[in-house]
């Protein structure tokens, strides 16, 4: 039975222990990628980043990585920059002039103590291209017989983009919590029934 109750508890942690957020940037702008934890409690630990999901272990396509002390280790690309207080905890990724290719999902891992413990954090992040400016229309006028020149201006369709916007992905949590719930009522009766199977096995050949 303690058997089944590890199995859930890990299962929990492996669907419920990573944070999700989105963000939207601008071509050419610096766009924070926040990710931080409390010094006071685990003192200063090592990070990393990556592109893709946070796996078991480490980081994905390490982009930018630190030491027990906050000192970074490896940089991908001096774009990638820790601007906040690292040994205050506040290791947010700051990418410089993002592009559109930057748009994907980044992946931010503290190392914790304890098993299963570390705080993982998936971004998605999206980066549109910047609205242009308002061009302007020349246009002629003739008012008694002499040429008037006015200028129009076109206003452009700007979207309101936010720099940062977080948003906890709901239809995921349900389709996780019933794995979940089907894991739990499936793990003991599939237990149940291969301790039966051996213990059937075991008398048919001490019989």
């Amino acid at each position: 039975m303690s058997c089944f109750f590890l199995t859930c508890f890990i299962v929990l942690l492996m669907f419920f222990g990573v944070q999700c957020v989105t963000i939207v940037g601008l071509v050419g702008e610096t766009v924070t990628l926040s990710c931080m934890y409390k010094t006071k409690i685990h003192y200063t630990t090592s990070i990393c980043w990556g592109r893709g999901k946070v796996p078991w272990i480490k980081c994905s396509e390490t982009l930018l990585s630190t030491d027990d002390e906050g000192r970074v280790t490896y940089r991908e690309s001096e774009r990638y920059q820790l601007q906040g207080r690292v040994r205050e905890g506040d290791v947010s990724l700051s990418i410089q002039n993002v592009q559109e290719n930057d748009s994907g999902i980044y992946g931010c891992r503290v190392e914790l103590p304890g098993w299963f413990n570390d705080l993982k954090i998936n971004i998605y992040l999206t980066v549109l291209k910047a609205p242009e400016p308002p061009t302007s229309v020349f246009t002629t006028e003739a008012f008694d017989g002499n040429l008037a020149i006015t200028e129009d201006y076109e206003e452009p369709v700007v979207n309101h983009v936010h720099s940062k916007e977080s948003t906890l992905f709901w239809p995921q949590n349900i389709v996780r919590m019933a794995v979940v719930i089907i894991m739990t009522v499936a793990t003991p009766v599939f237990i149940y029934g291969l301790t039966s199977l051996l213990k059937k096995k075991f008398h048919e050949g001490t019989a």
